[in-house]
C-alpha cells in the first residue's frame, strides 16, 4: 500500500499513463467526441481531486477504473433521467435519441428494462462476469484475476450469459401465486433443543423466509424457480437460500435444487375437527379411571413426602395428572420414531424439528374452542453438576410466560429459599420481588410460603414413585389408536420426506402433550379437577426439587 500526498507535479506523472485509456473508456460510452472528451476531461479532473486528498490506494489500476465509472454514472444522471446506453458486447445498444418518435423511445426504454431484468435472472457466476464486463468495463483477463479463474473460463461464461440473455429477452416471463399473494406462517416453533441462533422463530420470522420453504415445500426448486414462484430476481434470493440451507431449514436435494425442512401444517376445517375427535375419544377412555385411580391412594401420596401449598390436594393433581399422564403414555407409546435420527442438526448447535401453520384468510367455524387445549411443552430445565430440577408444561389454565420465560435460574432461587438461604432483609429484597412476581411465594400473615410442588430429596421421589399405579393396561391400547389415527390424519398432503419427522411430532403429541390437555379439560367439563384458584395460575403443573 502507498500514501499519496504529493505536488501536483508528481500526481500529473502518476496520472499521465491513464489519460488515453481514460478517453478511450470516455468513447466507449458516449460515441460523440465532443462528449467524450468533455466525460474525459470530468473523469481526470475527480481523479486528481481524490489523489491530492491523501487517498490511501493499493491498487492503482483498480482505483482509477472505479473513479472513471462512477464519474460516468453521475455524468449520465446530470443530462437525463433516463439511461443512455448500455453495451453488451454490441448485442444491445440502446441510445436514448431524442429525434425519435415517442412510441419507438418507450420501445427502446422498454427494451433496456427487460435486459436489466434478464441480467439479474443470470447464475449468480454469469451475473458477476458480465456486470464486470460490460458495466465496470474490465478485461477478461482483470475479471479471471479478481474471480480466481482462467481467462478462458470467463470468456465462455460471457459467451453463455449472452446466450441466455437473447433467450430471456424473446420470453415472456410467468410469476407464480406468491409473487401476488404471499403466504403468511403463524404457530412458527420447534420440538427439540435449540441452538445459539435461537429456533424457528429466529430464522423464520420475516416473510421472506417463509414464502422460501413454501415455494418448495412439495417440489425441490432451484433459486430460479423459487424466484418465480416470488416474483423477484434470483440475485435477491440467494444470500436467504443459502442462509436458511446451511441450518437445516431447507435441504439441497440434487446440486442446485432445494426442498423445504420445514412441517408447514395447511390443515382444514374437517381435518381439525376429526383430531379433535381422535383425541377427545383417547381422554374419554382414560381420563376417569386415571383421576379415580390416584384418588384411590390419595392418602398415600401425602404421605409420601411431596410437598404441596395448603395441602390442597386438587392444587397436587394439577401436577401429578399431567406429569404421570406423560409416564403413563410413554411406557405404553408405539414404537419410537428415533428423535436424533430425524431431528436435523444445526449449525449453530441446535438439533430440532421445526414447524408452523399456514396462516388462513378466514378462519375456521370449529365447534369447540381450540384454544382451550393449548399447550407448550413439557419443559424441563437442569444444569450438569447439579441434582437440582425443574419440570413445567403451559395449558390453557395456566397465567405465565412461554417457554421463553423459564429458565434453570427458577429451580436455583427457589432452592435457596425452601433451605432458608434467602433471609427477608434488604439485601435479598430483589430475589423475594422476583419469587412473588413468577408466583413461586406468596405473603399471607405477614409469612412468605412456597407456592409449587417440590420434590425434597431422591427418598421421597421414590416413596412416591412407589404408590403410582401402573396404568399401561388402560393406556397402550387407547395410545396407540390414537397414535395411528392421528399419524395418518397428519402425513395427509405431506412431502415423503417429512413423514419421520412429522411421525415423531405425532409421537410426542399423543404421549402426553396435547393429549394431556385433552384429560385435564375432560375432568374439569366433568367436575372431578377443579380449576385453580387466581393464585395458584402461575404455579400449576410445576415440578421441582434436588432430584433429576
Amino acid at each position: 500500500m502507498r500514501h499519496l500526498s504529493q505536488s501536483d507535479n508528481e500526481i500529473a506523472e502518476i496520472i499521465r499513463p491513464f489519460i488515453k485509456p481514460i478517453f478511450g473508456f470516455a468513447m466507449n460510452r458516449v460515441k460523440q467526441r465532443i462528449e467524450a472528451e468533455d466525460l474525459a476531461q470530468e473523469i481526470l479532473l475527480q481523479l486528481l481531486k481524490s489523489i491530492s486528498s491523501g487517498a490511501n490506494i493499493q491498487n492503482m489500476d483498480a482505483y482509477v477504473w472505479t473513479i472513471a465509472r462512477y464519474t460516468w454514472v453521475n455524468w449520465l444522471k446530470k443530462r437525463t433521467h433516463m439511461p443512455q446506453s448500455i453495451e453488451v458486447n454490441g448485442m444491445s445498444e440502446w441510445l436514448l435519441d431524442h429525434q425519435k418518435e415517442p412510441l419507438e423511445q418507450l420501445i427502446e426504454i422498454e427494451a433496456y428494462r427487460m435486459l436489466r431484468r434478464e441480467i439479474a435472472f443470470l447464475s449468480e457466476i454469469h451475473r458477476r462476469v458480465v456486470v464486470l464486463h460490460y458495466y465496470d468495463g474490465l478485461k477478461q483477463i482483470e475479471i479471471a484475476g479478481i474471480l480466481g479463474i482462467p481467462v478462458n473460463t470467463v470468456k465462455w461464461h460471457l459467451s453463455d450469459a449472452k446466450k441466455e440473455l437473447k433467450k430471456g429477452m424473446k420470453r415472456m416471463r410467468t410469476t407464480g401465486v406468491l409473487s401476488v399473494n404471499p403466504i403468511k406462517l403463524n404457530g412458527i416453533g420447534h420440538s427439540g433443543t435449540l441452538g445459539k441462533l435461537g429456533e424457528t422463530n429466529d430464522f423464520l420470522g420475516r416473510t421472506l423466509a417463509q414464502n422460501i420453504v413454501y415455494a418448495a415445500y412439495h417440489k425441490a426448486l432451484s433459486i430460479h424457480e423459487i424466484a418465480q414462484e416470488l416474483g423477484m430476481p434470483p440475485s435477491l434470493l440467494e444470500a436467504e437460500v443459502e442462509h436458511l440451507s446451511e441450518y437445516g431449514y431447507l435441504i439441497e436435494v440434487v446440486s442446485g435444487k432445494y426442498q423445504s425442512n420445514t412441517i408447514i401444517w395447511d390443515t382444514t376445517t374437517e381435518h381439525i375437527e376429526a383430531g379433535h375427535q381422535h383425541y377427545k375419544n383417547c381422554a374419554g377412555e382414560i381420563a376417569d379411571l386415571h383421576f379415580e385411580a390416584l384418588m384411590d391412594i390419595r392418602k398415600d401420596i401425602e404421605e409420601s413426602g411431596v410437598y404441596f401449598p395448603d395441602q390442597d390436594f386438587n392444587f397436587l393433581l394439577w401436577t401429578l395428572l399431567p406429569k404421570n399422564i406423560e409416564e403413563q403414555s410413554w411406557r405404553s407409546r408405539p414404537a419410537e420414531v428415533n428423535f436424533h435420527a430425524v431431528a436435523p442438526m444445526r449449525k449453530d448447535g441446535g438439533q430440532y424439528i421445526a414447524y408452523a401453520t399456514l396462516e388462513k384468510s378466514k378462519q375456521p367455524e370449529l365447534t369447540f374452542d381450540p384454544h382451550n387445549y393449548d399447550i407448550c411443552g413439557t419443559m424441563t430445565r437442569y444444569q450438569e453438576g447439579s441434582s437440582l430440577y425443574l419440570w413445567q408444561l403451559n395449558t390453557h389454565w395456566s397465567d405465565r410466560e412461554g417457554w421463553r420465560d423459564l429458565h434453570y435460574k427458577d429451580v436455583e432461587v427457589c432452592s435457596q429459599f425452601w433451605n432458608g438461604g434467602l433471609p427477608d432483609d434488604e439485601s435479598h429484597r430483589e430475589y423475594y420481588a422476583f419469587l412473588l412476581e413468577k408466583g413461586y411465594i406468596r405473603k399471607s400473615e405477614g409469612k412468605y410460603h412456597f407456592n409449587a410442588v417440590w420434590i425434597d430429596s431422591p427418598e421421597t421421589l421414590q416413596r412416591l414413585n412407589r404408590v403410582m399405579p401402573d396404568l399401561s393396561s388402560l393406556y397402550t391400547p387407547a395410545v396407540t389408536k390414537l397414535y395411528e389415527n392421528m399419524l395418518e390424519l397428519s402425513i395427509l398432503n405431506q412431502p415423503k420426506h417429512l413423514e419421520p419427522q412429522i411421525a415423531h411430532l405425532v409421537h410426542g403429541r399423543v404421549c402426553g402433550g396435547i393429549l394431556t390437555a385433552y384429560v385435564l379439560k375432560h375432568l374439569v367439563d366433568n367436575g372431578k379437577l377443579q380449576e385453580p384458584l387466581s393464585h395458584q395460575k402461575k404455579t400449576i403443573t410445576t415440578w421441582m426439587g434436588p432430584v433429576k
